[in-house]
Parts: structure tokens; sequence; C-alpha cells
């Protein structure tokens, strides 16, 4: 199996960064991260058929690195919420979880022109930990902020689909394209 050097595979990353995001209103920055993108390799990962009958793999097993901004705020039910900032993909919001998980999700509609050869529209979740040095609980503070967060992990996934009656996709639809995800603070 081959891998896919597309520059079509922007739909599966963030535009190039851009330092020192804005946090939305009523949030402050808990830290700026490079996240690191390498990919794996689920069962039933997406894949575009080839001329000779061959298939390449859409993810890349390096992926590079983005930068992005981990803000805090209170969600709507007054609870701390993440969100997190990456150029060009707007604000993600996650409850913070009480373990310092998150969970962030976005949807992208169909767009055509994609290694699959057909408009693919992309579901994306992002699930992961917040990290401290040493090691420990992720807890609010007593002023409402959080302990030095140095880092994150986790694993992102997008889902690629297409509308009901898409043909000439060269790829199996559904599928996922999957990366694990560390963070560094910069």
């Amino acid at each position: 199996m081959r891998k896919l050097p597309f520059a079509a595979l922007f739909l599966l990353a963030a535009c190039p960064e851009q330092v020192g995001q804005q946090c939305p209103a009523h949030a402050v920055s808990i830290g700026q991260y490079t996240l690191n993108f390498a990919g794996t390799h689920p069962t039933g990962e997406c894949a575009a058929k080839q001329a000779d009958g061959g298939t390449a793999v859409l993810v890349l097993d390096n992926g590079g690195t983005r930068g992005a901004t981990v803000c805090l705020g209170s969600g709507p039910d007054g609870g701390p919420q993440l969100q997190l900032v990456v150029a060009g993909k707007g604000e993600r919001p996650s409850d913070l979880l009480a373990d310092g998980g998150f969970h962030f999700g976005g949807h992208s509609d169909a767009v055509p022109g994609t290694p699959c050869g057909c408009a693919v529209a992309i579901d994306e979740t992002f699930d992961g930990f917040l990290k401290t040095t040493p090691d420990g609980p992720i807890a609010l503070q007593p002023d409402g902020g959080l302990p030095h967060i140095t880092g994150l992990t986790g694993s992102l996934t997008d889902t690629l689909s297409a509308d009901a009656g898409t043909t000439g996709c060269l790829c199996a639809l559904p599928c996922p394209v999957t990366y694990a995800i560390t963070g560094t603070r910069f």
C-alpha cells in the first residue's frame, strides 16, 4: 500500500499557523501549543484506489505540526469550557472533563477536489487530555484557573463521507483518517 503525497490533504489539516490566536470573548488563554500529528493506521482507514489497481492511504505518517491556542472560559451551563483555536479551523468548544479530558468536534460540508476524487464531508473529533508537569490531577484552582498546563495528548479522527448517491469516489466511504497528537507548549 502506498502513501498519497497529495497537497489536497489540506482538507484534513489546518492552514498555516498564526502565533497568538485570540481566545473568544469571556475566555482566557491557558497556553499556546505546537501540535504534532503522527498518522495511525486503524482497520478500514481511508485509502484511494489507484489506476494500477493498488491503493494509497490518505493519512501521512508524519502529519507535520500546527500551532494552537487553548482557552478556558465558562460553558453555557456555567461549568468550565475549553476552546481550541487553530488557524483556518476557528474555535472548537469542549467541556473540561473531570479527569482533565476534552472532546472537541467539528464538521465540514462536502467539498470537491479531494484525493477521493469526489466531494467529501469531514466530521472531526479530537479526544484527549491536558498534561501537567509533574503529572497530576487537572482541577479548577480557587481562583477559577487551572494548574500550569504543559501540553496535551490525544487522537484526532476525521471521518470522511459523501452524500448518498455520490458516484465516482476512489475511496470506500465512510472511512477514517486518524492521527495521534501530542502538544507541547511554546
